[in-house]
């Protein structure tokens, strides 16, 4: 008797483990949640790329990276979702640099005026030593992964090019955002107001702003019914997205999810910049063939633009005069 009630203890003892086990591995193969953000339209470059990547993300983790993305601002503004970072409610966002500037005005450095080119960036090693410099100035629930490029902002109005800094006066001119930016409008006597790129159309239309300061992605969102000329003042200002991601909750990750998490971000960061020079091209072209002009300020003209440009970054490399130097230390090194 004392046999037999062995063997069914035995036997207990084993399905319960069989039981315990079966259920640590369906936990353990239940799908990781990662939830992506943006506030730009489903149309935008951007947008389709954060899709791209996140279904890419979904195909190389066999399903156990679960992604979902909320497209122009339907779940978080950028600025929110930055915030939202670390609680659990959204993994990545990608917001433009110029945002960052709100939880670290430390960042702005990448967001001075004729300050990172494609030159730079482009060069080997240079964009992963950029994005871990920029870690450092977030708080430590954020990791930068690196930066992407969208184009040369360009001024956008109806019938007006802007080809010198005097054309500005008096000008409300939208932008991305960002104290570096503002101060560099206030500089050319112009009033900066921030607001979501999915606004721009309407308050153009209504006249709460005169022009907008974007990109061709821009250009192309309002339309040319809405600002028909372009402005490039070469060099003045090249903006960037940049990738950020909750910290914790990528190094939590088991089974060489992070792994896959890296490498697919590492694989299109390295073909992205050059791909959005060509898109940015192509925009522009697109938009020309809808009727816009396209307005470039000539040498005489930027060296003007440029000239407010250092007064306005002046007052950061006053306020920043280590993370400054250590920026300039970090384009002679690339720039060879």
């Amino acid at each position: 008797m004392q046999s037999i009630l062995k063997k069914v203890a035995k036997i207990t003892i084993l399905s319960a483990s069989l039981v315990l086990c079966a259920g640590v591995q369906a936990q353990e193969q239940k799908p990781i949640q990662m939830v992506l953000t943006n506030a730009i339209a489903t149309t935008h470059w951007g947008s389709q790329l954060m899709q791209e990547y996140a279904d890419e993300l979904e195909t190389r983790s066999g399903g156990r990276i679960d992604t979902r993305v909320y497209h122009g601002g339907t779940l978080y503004k950028d600025k929110d979702a930055l915030a939202a970072l670390g609680t659990g409610t959204v993994h990545m966002v990608w917001p433009v640099s110029v945002q960052l500037e709100s939880i670290s005005p430390q960042y702005g450095v990448v967001n001075l005026p004729f300050a990172i080119t494609d030159e730079l960036m482009q060069a080997d090693g240079a964009a992963p030593e950029l994005a871990k410099t920029l870690s450092g100035y977030l708080p430590d629930n954020l990791e930068v992964l690196g930066l992407m490029r969208t184009a040369e902002l360009i001024f956008l109005f109806d019938e007006l090019g802007v080809d010198a800094p005097n054309k500005l006066q008096g000008e409300k001119v939208r932008l991305t955002g960002g104290k570096v930016l503002q101060s560099l409008m206030r500089g050319y006597g112009a009033s900066p107001i921030s607001m979501p790129a999915s606004e721009m159309a309407t308050a153009m239309m209504q006249g709460a702003i005169d022009g907008i300061f974007s990109s061709a992605g821009g250009w192309e969102m309002v339309g040319v019914d809405v600002a028909d000329t372009a402005t490039l003042v070469p060099g003045l200002s090249l903006l960037t997205y940049s990738v950020v991601v909750d910290k914790a909750w990528l190094n939590d990750l088991p089974d060489g999810l992070r792994e896959i998490v890296m490498d697919t971000t590492n694989e299109m960061l390295a073909t992205q910049w050059k791909e959005a020079i060509e898109d940015d091209l192509s925009t522009r072209n697109h938009m020309l063939e809808q009727g816009g002009k396209w307005v470039v300020a000539d040498e005489a003209s930027v060296q003007k633009f440029r000239k407010v440009a250092e007064s306005a970054s002046e007052q950061f490399v006053s306020r920043y005069p280590k993370i400054w130097d250590d920026f300039v230390e970090f384009k002679n090194k690339y720039n060879k």
